[in-house]
């Protein structure tokens, strides 16, 4: 069984999410998300391109686990899974298989949690699930595995902080790879390599690299544009270990800044320390959110923010690392030690032509918060 964890962790893990469902008042959960059936069971695979469950429940024990034929390999050999249904894609239809594993346990009438944010379970999916189980209550528990991970245990964050060392790797040879003439698909390369040198897996975001006016476009893909003397390039990469991220993002200047860059990008460093100033155990998550802007307001750049100031982070799976805890004023959760978080205060100054990208992964711990990485959250200048 070559997983991340032992046997004992996936189990502990299960059992906790059993509890939870119960206070929930909930009969059964179905499992849809990828990064939770790796957190459940160390499942690892692609194979969630088609679909794939894990049922959760006190009448379904061991944990069930429907995937298609070609997994088998991986579910015997890269995971804990003990009871598995392997389905046929061609002549079988999964939902009707989990339907019926549900009946036969007694949940035809129960009331069955489902991950309706999964982006692994369409509403077609949905739809079918409904019509196999007409008497059960279908409610929507997306957050329910979400919740049991956010507090991270010793492993996890040790697994984060190697994966923070890979990053920063990839961000020095992105640095070393910044030169005038150079486009950004080449530099996003030059970090995907440095990332495999790191020993990181595939990251749930692909690399990406953004210069010049093309600075503003802050999720903008790397392109066939180069960089030239002047340019502000953003740069945002992950580490990847054991399928645990830790992300960071930092700005480079090809020359000499304008004076307009320098000062935007000191004041973006003032904030991002104090919004992780802000992360003491007890306080609102939202509290990052305020003290960001608080900082930024000064020269009235808090309307140049292009999102929240972060959210959890942990484990991932393409197309997003993000976890369920937004770093925002909606959010009502408080920081606790061990959680850990992205700080991601980004700017975009369109109508100036320039954007800033400054971000870390952040651990919680009962003294406050710190950056995972070595790097200095400031602008980096290239001569």
């Amino acid at each position: 069984m070559l997983t991340a964890f032992s046997l004992a962790t996936y189990r502990d893990r299960q059992k906790k999410l059993l509890k939870r469902i119960k206070g929930k008042e909930l009969d059964a959960l179905i499992v849809n998300f990828p990064d939770n059936i790796n957190y459940l069971t160390g499942f690892d695979s692609l194979g969630f391109l088609w679909y794939q469950a894990l049922i959760i429940s006190e009448k379904v024990q061991p944990a069930l686990f429907f995937t298609r034929t070609s997994e088998m390999p991986c579910v015997h050999e890269l995971s804990a899974i003990e009871e598995s249904v392997f389905y046929n894609i061609a002549t079988q239809d999964p939902l009707e298989l989990v339907a019926k594993a549900l009946i036969d346990a007694g949940h035809a009438k129960g009331r069955i949690g489902i991950e309706t944010h999964a982006f692994t379970f369409s509403p077609d999916q949905f739809l079918r699930l409904q019509k196999y189980l007409p008497e059960a209550t279908l409610i929507d528990a997306s957050t329910a595995v979400a919740e049991e991970r956010l507090i991270k245990s010793p492993q996890e964050i040790e697994y984060q902080r190697s994966a923070a060392r890979m990053a920063d790797y990839a961000m020095k040879r992105a640095f070393e790879a910044i030169r005038p003439g150079r486009s950004e698909v080449e530099i996003a390369g030059e970090i995907a390599m440095a990332l495999g040198e790191a020993g990181s897996e595939y990251s749930a975001i692909s690399p990406m690299v953004a210069t010049g006016r093309r600075s503003t476009m802050t999720h903008a893909m790397p392109h066939r544009q180069v960089v030239s003397v002047g340019d502000v390039v953003i740069i945002e990469l992950a580490g990847v270990c054991n399928r645990y991220h830790s992300i960071l993002m930092r700005s480079v200047v090809v020359g000499s800044p304008s004076d307009r860059v320098k000062e935007v990008s000191d004041l973006l460093t003032e904030s991002f320390h104090a919004a992780i100033d802000a992360a003491k155990p007890g306080l609102p998550v939202g509290g990052s959110n305020t003290a960001c802007n608080k900082v930024l307001n000064r020269l009235d750049l808090a309307k140049t923010r292009v999102h929240r100031i972060g959210y959890s982070l942990g484990l991932a799976y393409p197309p997003t690392w993000l976890e369920a805890m937004m770093l925002d004023e909606a959010d009502d959760h408080v920081f606790e030690p061990n959680m850990s978080f992205s700080m991601e205060p980004n700017l975009s100054l369109y109508d100036e032509g320039f954007g800033l990208k400054l971000g870390d992964t952040v651990l919680c711990s009962a003294n406050g918060s710190k950056s995972l990485s070595e790097l200095p959250p400031t602008l980096t200048i290239l001569d």
